[in-house]
């Protein structure tokens, strides 16, 4: 499935650069326009900058037709579907970066984490 997520991107990455190439004909215009739009694309994919945070102009302007977006939470939902070990500090003890119903165990739930970033698994009750 991750190696799908992937093929899409780069399949979507690669067309972008195609429409932008035919409608510019200059190189380096093109290659300025292509690299704004993947800085842009990933700003607002909801990992630099969480959704939970961005405001409504860039939310429904640039999130939502964003292609990263939705194979980064794909992603997210294909790795994260197990329990894992927390990491230890220097000090030895166990520290979580996330909350979880797992935590005196030093462990974390992957669903936690996805909680965390508001993306949805489509599955009840995680």
């Amino acid at each position: 499935m991750w190696v799908m997520w992937l093929f899409l991107d780069l399949l979507a990455a690669e067309s972008l650069v195609v429409l932008v190439s035919s409608i510019s004909p200059i190189f380096v215009v093109a290659l300025a326009v292509t690299a704004f739009a993947n800085g842009l694309w990933m700003v607002v994919d909801g990992f630099l900058v969480p959704m939970t945070i961005l405001n409504p102009f860039w939310k429904y302007v640039f999130h939502y037709i964003d292609y990263q977006a939705y194979v980064f939470q794909g992603m997210m939902v294909n790795k994260l579907g197990g329990d894992y070990a927390c990491a230890t500090a220097a000090d030895g003890q166990y520290q979580c970066m996330y909350p979880s119903d797992m935590n005196a165990e030093e462990m974390i739930r992957g669903t936690d984490v996805l909680k965390v970033f508001k993306i949805d698994t489509g599955i009840e009750n995680t």
